[in-house]
């Protein structure tokens, strides 16, 4: 069973459920206004949180690759030098 990760969890639910009550039943202005400033500073803290994540994801599975043509090239290099012998 695979998790799809684009899928709300349970607290997340409750979490939007609960931001959207507030915003729903708010008829402060000023109330509403700093709800939003806070959501969007989560928002704009989670895109920095996501572009580093798969920068580092990126950045980790450059070295593998680099790692693995490496190898293979030293094994290509071996199976050279023994075919000459």
């Amino acid at each position: 069973m695979s998790i799809d990760p684009l899928q709300q969890g349970l607290e997340q639910s409750f979490e939007t459920e609960r931001w959207g009550r507030l915003i729903r039943d708010c008829e402060d202005i000023e109330t509403l206004r700093e709800t939003a400033l806070s959501l969007l500073q989560q928002v704009s803290q989670m895109k920095v949180a996501s572009t580093w994540m798969a920068s580092r994801a990126s950045e980790s599975e450059n070295a593998k690759l680099e790692i693995l043509a490496k190898l293979i090239k030293e094994r290509s290099e071996r199976t050279e030098e023994d075919s000459q012998a």
